[in-house]
């Protein structure tokens, strides 16, 4: 029986037969795995309270005809507590995307490092934030997953003539995932996108800033909206069989908060 070792992040649990649990969990060096804990739901059970979701863990599976097993977990050095249900909202919403997205046997350690910094900066956010900035936090590591993955956007030049895109106002075009100058969006035959100058720009820094800038951001409300948008229409062009549910999710959890 072979083993696996690696520093993982714990995506999501659920409960299988009457004591047992599987795990989906991101490693450093493997990418998606997914294991059974026997007993893991018992009373007596020590490695349950080293795997809740959006924790970090040094974890050894023990790979199996079936279903790999989990035989050790020590919670990492990563792990940090959340305060609000911000931080919760926005870390269960990537999740979600990120199983949808993920597929064993890929690895990338630049996302394991994304979910190290997502979860070190959700656990600053003492006081709760408002909808619309989780939303905005989301919107950030979305991006930057999909840039990761081949599914972000095409922003540096037009898609039809091949003309750099400078601070000036643009129009994304879904089909192909790219944006059109004013020059050419009569040569478009699909349904466009404005997106005003401002908004262009915001959207090439959540691609790029820390997240603890993002969270510093200072923008009109309308600005902040449009990017939304503008993330929720990329996101269709990702291989997704529905919107990820965080665009509204968020909002409701952190406004009945």
């Amino acid at each position: 029986m072979g083993y696996i070792r690696d520093q993982v992040v714990v995506l999501k649990k659920m409960s299988i037969r009457e004591w047992d649990r599987q795990y989906f969990l991101y490693g450093k060096e493997h990418g998606l795995l997914l294991a059974v804990a026997r007993g893991a739901m018992k009373i007596s059970a020590k490695q349950a309270s080293q795997l809740e979701p959006f924790s970090f863990a040094d974890v050894m599976i023990a790979k199996g005809r079936a279903y790999d097993h989990l035989a050790v977990a020590v919670r990492g050095k990563q792990s940090k507590r959340f305060f609000s249900v911000s931080a919760y909202a926005v870390a269960g919403a990537f999740s979600d995307l990120c199983l949808k997205l993920l597929k064993p046997g890929v690895a990338d350690e630049r996302i394991f490092k994304l979910w190290v910094e997502l979860s070190g900066i959700s656990s600053q956010i003492k006081a709760e934030i408002s909808p619309l900035r989780a939303q905005l936090l989301f919107s950030a590591v979305s991006l930057r997953l999909l840039d990761l993955l081949g599914y972000g956007p095409f922003f540096k030049s037009c898609a039809m003539c091949g003309e750099a895109q400078g601070p000036t106002e643009v129009f994304y075009a879904p089909e192909r995932n790219a944006v059109v100058c004013l020059d050419c969006r009569g040569e478009v035959s699909e349904a466009l996108i404005r997106v005003p100058a401002h908004a262009m720009n915001l959207l090439q820094f959540l691609r790029s800033a820390s997240l603890a800038d993002v969270l510093r951001i200072t923008a009109k409300v309308d600005l902040i909206e449009t990017v939304v948008v503008m993330t929720r229409e990329i996101c269709k062009h990702a291989p997704l069989d529905r919107e990820p549910h965080g665009f509204q999710s968020i909002s409701k959890l952190v406004a009945d908060s």
